[in-house]
């Protein structure tokens, strides 16, 4: 990767030499795929549904919880007020307790598991979009414990103590989930 103009090799100019060549790849670089243990060239068997979110009408927030409010409750009160309908979010903080889940594809349900007092929220991602015609986050956290520990999965409730902070950017593009025959969840249908 050769680095624009004179500019020195520090981090910045390395992930943004990097992000300009992602955004713009070389129409002499092969398409690679996986395909099992090895790599294929021009592969098209496992490529995503897709669709373009936006082209620059992404809007950023910065959500600041504080002790008492519950995560869920807070972000679909926001997305309602704000008439949110497609985004991802990540976030970090510290809560009092939760409810995770797991999904048990036998059972085709989520197993919730309550996690009781304090915890680290190391780490918050997910994504927003439309099910039924009302905005739906889809969560996922990891929450550290007194002992170093960690527990995570699929978030349902956080009570939040002292404090979680999330950015949530959101795109001018509806997304919209339906039920999969499958599992029976609510999947992104792009």
């Amino acid at each position: 990767m050769a680095i624009p103009g004179n500019l020195s090799l520090t981090r910045r100019c390395f992930f943004a030499a990097a992000g300009l060549a992602v955004a713009a790849p070389s129409a002499t670089l092969p398409v690679v795929a996986w395909s099992g243990d090895h790599a294929t060239t021009g592969s098209t068997a496992h490529l995503p549904k897709a669709a373009l979110l936006g082209d620059g009408g992404a809007k950023t927030y910065l959500l600041v919880f504080r002790t008492g409010q519950e995560v869920m409750k807070g972000l679909l009160a926001f997305a309602q007020k704000h008439g949110l309908t497609a985004g991802h979010l990540t976030g970090i903080g510290a809560i009092s307790g939760a409810v995770v889940g797991y999904f048990d594809p036998q059972k085709k349900a989520y197993l919730r598991i309550q996690e009781k007092g304090q915890a680290e929220l190391l780490s918050l991602t997910g994504n927003l979009a439309l099910f039924d015609g009302e905005p739906f986050f889809h969560i996922h956290v990891a929450l550290g414990l007194r002992d170093a520990s960690t527990r995570g999965g699929h978030l349902f409730e956080a009570m939040v103590r002292p404090t979680v902070e999330l950015v949530l950017t959101t795109y001018s593009r509806s997304v919209r989930r339906k039920i999969d025959q499958d599992t029976g969840l609510p999947l992104l249908d792009p």
